[in-house]
């Protein structure tokens, strides 16, 4: 706990001196969180941490969801609003403090989800390392929900894996209020019930065939987006809302039907052959290299698992969690905000930890870091990252 505090500690004093000196960086500044007076706000100085999609989550902590919003699900404005509520604070700071504060917690299970899928305090603390340096982990310190969907997943991860079900399903019913990416937990949930004694297509039928009622509680994640989307009928008539509402973005998201990985990749070649070079052409070759990195280590990871028949199955769980949390953004046509998609894909992070030369991690960290400082300092003045 001592340690995890003082991580998070350096991690937040570090960015506010580089928000308390942003002015002092001449790159010329994009715009304000929907063109809104940052003085309205406390405190003001903070005021660009709420930018893009965080200006969209204090408008419906202030005022309900408005058009399209809806994409946006509702647990992190729901905690903000009642924050602010209780304590008669400011909606700004209501959102960094739950996003602080979450990052804390998250990082306490965190910690304990990688000692028990690893086995080894070193490879945890540099699991941890990876984490905070991977170049979009300051979306943790910003009004998104990034923070608190790290927190809730690995803490149903943590009481998934030592078998306490019921903690496991309340904190995973809360995950998929708060990113649809938390529907995706059935899966450890799906291991972690059933105890296969080997990964053969026989041996899940059987178990599914005998204990059954165990799939009640292995799809528990996909209740709290069936919440979500019992709401969205009852109030809009569409229960697909959060779906339907990408379009209007401008990410170049599609909401009608689903567009392969393949046509995805081939899309992204098109346009780095073809589009002039500017801000958002390296943004494009950011998206695409990191999709790229964090995939292929998942996946190599995957064949190493299978190939030396490890029987580690929650450790093989989250692997499987990590790629398909990567893979569902794709599936609506473009790699657009994928670096920070990928914060939560908690496999590659552990997979890196693997690696046994020092220098090679060492440099991956720095690399990492790198993006981390440039991205933030972009993100500050108003520029689309991630």
């Amino acid at each position: 706990m001592g340690k995890i505090l003082f991580y998070v500690a350096i991690f937040i004093v570090l960015h506010l001196l580089i928000v308390l000196n942003i002015n002092s960086i001449q790159i010329k500044q994009a715009s304000l969180p929907l063109g809104e007076n940052p003085r309205d706000y406390f405190p003001p100085v903070l005021y660009p941490l709420a930018g893009f999609d965080g200006a969209h989550y204090i408008l419906i902590a202030k005022s309900g969801y408005g058009q399209f919003q809806q994409a946006f699900f509702p647990l992190y404005p729901l905690l903000i609003n009642t924050l602010s509520k209780l304590f008669n604070f400011n909606v700004l700071l209501s959102g960094i403090i739950i996003s602080w504060g979450a990052l804390l917690l998250g990082l306490i299970f965190f910690k304990k989800v990688s000692e028990i899928v690893m086995g080894d305090n070193y490879k945890s603390i540099w699991a941890i390392l990876f984490l905070l340096s991977f170049p979009s982990a300051f979306f943790y310190l910003t009004v998104y929900p990034e923070s608190l969907f790290l927190f809730l997943s690995t803490a149903t991860l943590y009481f998934i894996f030592k078998k306490n079900y019921l903690l496991a399903s309340i904190f995973a019913f809360f995950t998929s209020l708060t990113k649809i990416q938390g529907v995706f937990l059935f899966i450890p949930f799906f291991f972690s019930l059933f105890e296969f004694k080997e990964l053969a297509l026989s041996e899940i039928l059987k178990q599914i065939k005998q204990h059954y009622r165990k799939l009640f509680i292995a799809l528990v994640p996909l209740y709290g987006l069936a919440a979500y989307s019992f709401y969205l009928f009852i109030n809009y008539g569409d229960p697909f809302y959060y779906y339907h509402a990408q379009d209007a973005f401008g990410a170049e998201r599609t909401s009608q039907g689903l567009i392969l990985l393949p046509q995805v990749l081939f899309r992204y070649a098109k346009i780095l052959l073809t589009a002039d070079v500017n801000f958002q052409y390296w943004i494009a070759v950011l998206e695409l290299s990191i999709f790229t990195f964090v995939f292929t280590v998942l996946l190599f990871d995957l064949y190493k698992s299978i190939k030396k028949r490890i029987k580690n199955f929650n450790y093989l769980s989250l692997n499987l969690y990590s790629i398909a949390i990567l893979i569902l953004p794709t599936l609506t046509g473009t790699l657009s905000s994928m670096p920070r998609y990928a914060l939560v894909s908690f496999g590659f992070f552990f997979a890196l930890a693997k690696i046994k030369n020092l220098f090679l991690k060492i440099l991956i960290a720095a690399i990492f870091a790198i993006l981390h400082l440039t991205l933030f300092i972009y993100f500050l003045k108003g520029y689309f990252v991630s």
